[in-house]
């Protein structure tokens, strides 16, 4: 070994050395003493404080619980009313249902009174819808003309068949005892679905 391989080993053993001192000295805490901290009566009290913490006795939270359980046994009562209000909505649906299936009937029954006035002698009756009327107004002359028992009802019917928008403009000729859906054909020339 000559004088320039033992220099170099040396400079570095020396910068090895010196870079173990650095991080030893970032990477341990700079306050390690030989005593573990000792925690006093007054450094827990100090810490719950500035942390809004409480020490309960066993017994304190015993009673806790159990009016814990009184509170969620008084909560159930009223879930027992909002069930029996949510049977009282049911109830409401189910009328309204019925209202619906009733309003049906009348449909029906009043289709088969216009087949009955169909076979009797039809009447004819020319109506004229203008540029600006709307489904309302087409009722209203319907209604005028006796073709129909019902404005809304013809309304609804109309909407629901999204027929609105292909009301045709001009003279249309339909006849007394037509039901509202063979109406809505004609004045729509065929054209609602």
């Amino acid at each position: 070994m000559d004088k320039h391989t033992a220099r170099g080993l040396s400079i570095g053993f020396l910068i090895t050395g010196i870079v173990l001192l650095v991080f030893k000295s970032i990477l341990t805490p700079a306050h390690t003493t030989a005593e573990e901290p000792v925690l006093t009566k007054e450094s827990i009290e100090m810490f719950l404080r500035e942390n809004n913490l409480m020490v309960v006795s066993q017994a304190d939270f015993e009673t806790m619980i159990s009016s814990e359980a009184e509170v969620a046994l008084v909560d159930e009562e009223p879930a027992k009313e909002k069930k029996e209000s949510s049977k009282a909505d049911e109830k409401v649906e189910e009328e309204k249902q019925e209202e619906s299936k009733e309003e049906e009937k009348e449909e029906k029954q009043e289709e088969k009174k216009e087949e009955e006035k169909k076979e009797e002698k039809p009447k004819k009756h020319k109506i004229t819808i203008k540029s600006g009327m709307v489904s309302y107004d087409v009722a209203k002359v319907l209604k005028d003309k006796k073709l129909i028992k019902s404005e809304s009802r013809f309304v609804n019917r109309v909407e629901s068949r999204n027929a609105a928008n292909y009301i045709q403009i001009g003279e249309h000729e339909l006849e007394s005892g037509m039901t509202m859906d063979e109406i809505i054909q004609v004045i729509t020339k065929g054209r609602a679905g």
